[in-house]
């Protein structure tokens, strides 16, 4: 069911999601997805946690040994790399968000997208500046934080004008600000 909810929400976005049409791209029962899921919000959960482990796998393999400068920019080669091969992945992401936010009565989702981000990122960022005796002027849940801000930025422009061409050293660039700001 969460196959078939990321690949609705890339193909026509997270407005499309309804746990009818979840049921019809699965080939399920409606009441297998009801089964599953209480309602959209549950789904859309489900949707985020596939997305956040998703993103987490540009941290799993960092080169924590070569420094937080290492570190950083091989999380931002990974995040970059998925942008250019899936904008449509990012983009379902960034709907997913706003989703939640505009129905965060409803929903805590919106709350805790970013922190979950905030914490992986964190913690990899601790612990390449730990391994390599370095120091961050910023703490690293801001670093982390900025970091995303940074991603964010740079991949609605790219997905909004993706032939305008400059993107990517736009987005270094900052990185290389964010790190220069960081002390690093």
């Amino acid at each position: 069911m969460i196959s078939a909810t990321a690949e609705l929400m890339k193909r026509e976005g997270v407005q499309s999601i309804t746990l009818r049409a979840i049921a019809k791209e699965a080939g399920a029962p409606l009441a297998a997805v009801h089964y599953c899921f209480n309602d959209k919000d549950e789904l859309m959960d489900a949707a985020a946690e596939h997305w956040l482990r998703h993103m987490s796998r540009f941290s799993t393999d960092v080169p924590v040994d070569s420094g937080l400068r290492k570190a950083l920019e091989h999380v931002a080669e990974g995040y970059w790399g998925l942008l250019e091969e899936a904008p449509e992945d990012i983009l379902a992401q960034v709907e997913l968000v706003t989703w939640a936010t505009r129905n965060s009565a409803g929903s805590p989702l919106a709350a805790r997208i970013y922190p979950a981000y905030e914490a992986e990122l964190g913690r990899v960022f601790s612990t390449a500046a730990e391994k390599s005796a370095e120091q961050s002027r910023l703490d690293f849940k801001e670093l982390a934080r900025a970091f995303i801000t940074i991603f964010d930025g740079a991949a609605l422009q790219y997905m909004a004008d993706p032939d305008s061409g400059g993107h990517r050293d736009r987005y270094f660039m900052m990185i290389d600000a964010l790190l220069a700001k960081a002390g690093v």
